[in-house]
């Protein structure tokens, strides 16, 4: 999947998630450890999703509010 020009609107269940900042994960938007293996420098940022909600996760790695949508995408 990798990098879009769109966010990624799942509904979330409350817990830990780690959204990938790299672009490079297998499993998007969430972080399957290729930064590490890719030597990206990058880190995922982890998040706690306290309730059950839809969440708009930043899929153009831009946004201003990472790791949520800002809609940075759309002036892109």
């Amino acid at each position: 999947m990798g990098i879009q020009n769109q966010p990624y609107v799942i509904d979330e269940e409350p817990g830990v998630k780690h959204w990938c900042a790299c672009g490079k994960s297998e499993n998007q938007p969430y972080c399957d450890g290729s930064h590490a293996r890719l030597n990206t420098g990058m880190q995922p940022i982890k998040v706690t999703i306290e309730k059950a909600k839809k969440v708009a996760w930043c899929g153009c790695r831009q946004s201003s509010n990472k790791p949520f949508c800002d809609g940075t995408h759309a002036k892109l």
